[in-house]
């Protein structure tokens, strides 16, 4: 038998979505583009007592900064930022707005993924949950906030090596929204991909995503054809992530998953379609740890193969 492959040895990371054209073309990075080129005035805020001076002091220098001139600023005012990104979401009103504050910590985050220490050591001495606010605007009915908000959970729940940022019933929360997204197949489901393709890399969010029933969700969307190549490719990259845990690569069979994955091999004309499909028959056999049921599972992926 083939040697295991693990994943991290397959894929030691996601493409950085500053060149994956899979996150350059989804709608919500297409937004966040024309947002950026929307700043907001602050001193009106300021003037009308909606935030503080100190907010205030910090938005204007960071906002008119270059990137160098944002670190130096982030740097020497960890607590500060920590304190002003959610004061600013919680105080202002007007969409657009919300938008831009949230595109700015988005981007500040993708700059440097340490950056998520930020908001995890002041919550920490606040004693309160990092993604409670973000997880608040999930609530909304602006598409592109509640999309960035969860692109934004995202990244604050798996890229703080430390500690895990999510509590069980907010994880849960975040996950049963993505799940029903998924549901919606909206103009956002790239972007709802994209979240699931960064937090079903953690074992213990790929066990809290099977409690929500999300990989049968997956096979669903996938079952329809409905959706195009590139989402094709995002959902079957989930299910590839979801056979890294065992214990659940022994029960995919049960779901449906090789008979789904084969009608759309056959009809693949995109060769990374191909081979994360070929990757999720390949930990279908390798991963189970019974040996019954990996060779039940191998025989269906050659029977399927002949059809």
């Amino acid at each position: 038998m083939a040697k295991s492959v693990s994943m991290k040895e397959m894929l030691p990371s996601l493409p950085d979505e500053k060149i994956d054209m899979l996150a350059a073309t989804s709608v919500l990075q297409q937004q966040a583009t024309e947002i950026r080129n929307q700043r907001p005035n602050w001193q009106p805020y300021l003037q009308s007592q909606m935030i503080s001076q100190d907010d205030f002091d910090f938005i204007n220098a960071y906002d008119n900064a270059d990137s160098a001139g944002r670190s130096k600023i982030l740097a020497e005012n960890r607590t500060q930022a920590a304190k002003t990104f959610p004061s600013l979401l919680e105080h202002v009103s007007k969409d657009q707005t919300i938008q831009y504050i949230l595109v700015l910590i988005d981007d500040m985050l993708q700059e440097d993924r340490s950056r998520v220490e930020i908001f995890a050591e002041y919550c920490a001495k606040k004693r309160e949950p990092v993604c409670g606010q973000f997880l608040n605007l999930l609530n909304g009915s602006d598409g592109f906030i509640v999309n960035m908000s969860a692109r934004i959970i995202a990244k604050i729940a798996c890229w703080n090596p430390s500690a895990n940022l999510l509590d069980s019933s907010d994880l849960h929360f975040y996950l049963n929204w993505l799940n029903e997204q998924l549901k919606l197949n909206g103009e956002y489901m790239q972007s709802v991909g994209r979240c699931l393709q960064v937090v079903l890399r953690h074992d213990e969010y790929r066990l809290a995503f099977i409690k929500v029933e999300g990989p049968s969700t997956l096979l669903k969307v996938l079952a329809s054809r409905q959706v195009n190549f590139q989402i094709q490719y995002q959902l079957i990259f989930c299910l590839w992530l979801l056979t890294f845990n065992p214990k659940f690569a022994q029960k995919m069979n049960k779901l449906g998953v090789i008979p789904i994955l084969a009608d759309i091999l056959s009809d693949s004309v995109k060769e990374k379609v191909t081979r994360i499909i070929l990757a999720v028959f390949r930990n279908l056999i390798e991963k189970p740890e019974e040996p019954n049921i990996a060779k039940e599972q191998s025989n269906a992926n050659s029977m399927m193969k002949t059809l």
